[in-house]
């Protein structure tokens, strides 16, 4: 599989499974409508979720809250 495509594939994943987690915790903890809960979970996720990265064929992961990406 392409570097690119790498990237892609577990940017996806990491704000999907993200989305779905914030979406759940505060669903059950706070009450509210849904199209607010949405977008809610949709900003946090995508704020708090890892960023994959590719230079020079390599493959880098941007974690929040840490300011230098890591190579994997």
């Amino acid at each position: 599989m392409n570097v690119k495509r790498k990237a892609l594939f577990f940017n996806l994943i990491c704000f999907g499974l993200l989305f779905v987690l914030v979406k759940t915790i505060i669903g059950t903890l706070i009450p509210m409508s849904y199209i607010p809960l949405i977008a809610f979970s949709v900003l946090l996720a995508s704020v708090f979720s890892p960023k994959f990265l590719v230079n020079k064929g390599k493959l880098y992961i941007k974690i929040p809250l840490i300011k230098e990406p890591r190579e994997l």
